[in-house]
């Protein structure tokens, strides 16, 4: 920078030069005889004239470098390029007022500086703005892809402003449909202060589903040693390609003379090369059914009152209340429930009784379909009841019972559940009683005489009744056959981990 200080020093060592050279050429045209005195004297007041612009010299300040400062951005104010006596002095100027550096506005501050004369001050005026645009960062990055499967869903974004903050609220998005494959998202967003940022994410549509592979059969098949293994085989649907049932390809193979487990595992993969893989369970194995056990090992003498098919609205209200006046604990083998349901069955638990799992459903071709549908079917349940009640409930009872035939389209699956079941850590429970009152009895007493002849002072008495919705019957004959027990000497408990089981021999 050009000093003014520096300046009027030269400006006055030229006027002096200039004045001795007027004199000279004055004195050379008129012949004159140059007097050394009047140089003598020029060049004392020359340098009287330069002592006292030293003594009396102000600081020059140049406040090209101080600028605006950056709100919250660390920066301070610089102090002017500052010198004096030939020399530059920015080291000592101080910065007299206050300025908060976190807050937009203009702030009035003095630049000073000790002299030979003193201090000098000037004024300033100090600006703290915001001109830095907000920071939009996308989550999962700029380039994204969507499946064709399911609705866009917006990964994430943020918006971080120096001053502000957070303003992620105050963004806008905005789809721009590109083609049948292709979109951009387009995100906005403006400060306190107007800064705008905006930033694009490019969403491409792919097909990353993979096809659907359905087994023909179940996934877990039991066969007889040295019987032939028909393999079922697979489909395949895709989406977009459609049937790739042809296109299966099948692993692994069955060797029936040698027990074990085996693995047929089936491939497929799409035009996009999306594949899926499903497997079927073969086991080669002797089957051995559990034995049946008539009651003779338990308690002598004992009721247990049982009730599948429930809870409904209008007949197991009626069960606990005659339960309730007879001081009779019973045991009841549910269904899946609504909200009704579930009142009663936490009154169920709550005075006392054995809720057992019947099952989330009772369709036998569901649920007998495969070891894992039956399962889920229980667990299910026993999760719901769970967070009903609190009761964690592992007594169970087959829909049809351990000894039906109603599943005889998957060849030996309850002989196989029986055993599942117990090493599950599951007690199941059939019955040596039975009132037939879900089908063959026609009125209360015939019901009430099938269970009073069935009874046994030999064994444990596992009697088998139903409180579905229109099952009236029962309610009928319930109070007759307590009373009946009470006088002949029976005694009436409810189910648990503890009772020896009562089972059927499986047909299956």
């Amino acid at each position: 920078m050009l000093n003014i200080n520096v300046l009027i020093y030269f400006v006055e060592i030229v006027v002096f030069i200039l004045f001795f050279l007027i004199y000279s050429v004055v004195c050379l045209l008129k012949k004159k005889r140059v007097i050394p005195k009047v140089f003598g004297i020029g060049f004392l007041a020359l340098f009287l004239t330069l002592i006292g612009t030293f003594l009396l010299e102000r600081p020059s300040m140049d406040f090209k470098n101080v600028g605006v400062i950056e709100v919250k951005s660390g920066e301070k104010l610089k102090v002017p390029n500052t010198f004096y006596h030939f020399q530059n002095i920015d080291d000592k100027v101080k910065i007299v007022g206050y300025i908060d550096y976190n807050e937009i506005g203009e702030y009035d501050i003095v630049f000073e500086v000790d002299t030979f004369t003193g201090k000098y001050s000037k004024k300033h005026v100090a600006k703290v703005v915001d001109t830095k645009a907000p920071e939009i960062s996308l989550e999962q990055g700029e380039e994204f892809n969507q499946s064709y499967s399911k609705e866009y869903q917006e990964p994430g974004f943020k918006a971080i402003d120096l001053y502000d903050g957070d303003i992620t609220s105050n963004v806008k998005t905005e789809k721009q449909e590109i083609d049948d494959t292709h979109f951009n998202i387009k995100y906005t967003v403006s400060d306190s202060s107007g800064n705008k940022s905006e930033k694009i994410r490019k969403v491409t549509i792919v097909d990353d589903v993979p096809p659907e592979i359905t087994l023909n059969g179940i996934e877990t098949m039991y066969v007889s040693p040295n019987t032939p293994y028909e393999e079922k085989g697979a489909t395949a649907i895709d989406e977009k390609d459609g049937d790739l049932s042809d296109k299966i390809v099948t692993e692994g193979t069955v060797d029936t003379s040698v027990e074990g487990e085996y693995v047929i595992t089936y491939k497929v993969s799409d035009s996009k090369g999306n594949e899926a893989t499903k497997q079927r369970k073969v086991i080669v194995q002797t089957l051995v059914a559990i034995q049946a056990q008539d009651g003779t090992n338990g308690g002598k003498g004992v009721i247990y009152l049982t009730f599948d098919d429930g809870p409904s609205s209008n007949i197991t209200p009626q069960i606990l209340d005659i339960l309730k006046e007879k001081n009779v604990k019973a045991t009841f083998f549910i269904l899946n429930y609504n909200s009704v349901g579930e009142d009663l069955v936490k009154r169920e638990v709550a005075e006392g009784h054995t809720v057992g799992i019947h099952g989330y459903s009772h369709d036998y071709k569901q649920i007998y379909q495969s070891e894992t549908a039956y399962m889920n079917n229980i667990t299910s349940l026993q999760q719901k009841i769970l967070a009903s009640t609190g009761y964690n409930s592992t007594i169970t009872r087959f829909p049809g019972g351990s000894s039906n035939t109603v599943s005889k389209f998957n060849p030996g699956i309850m002989t196989r559940l029986c055993k599942l079941v117990l090493d599950s850590g599951y007690k199941y429970f059939d019955w040596n009683v039975s009132s037939g009152d879900a089908g063959g009895v026609t009125d209360s007493e015939q019901l009430y005489q099938n269970v009073i002849n069935g009874l046994s002072k030999s064994r444990a008495n596992v009697v088998l009744m139903h409180d579905f919705s229109s099952n009236t019957k029962v309610v009928e004959a319930l109070p007759r056959i307590i009373d009946y027990g009470i006088q002949n000497g029976y005694t009436f408990s409810n189910i648990t981990m503890s009772t020896p089981m009562v089972t059927h021999s499986p047909n299956n």
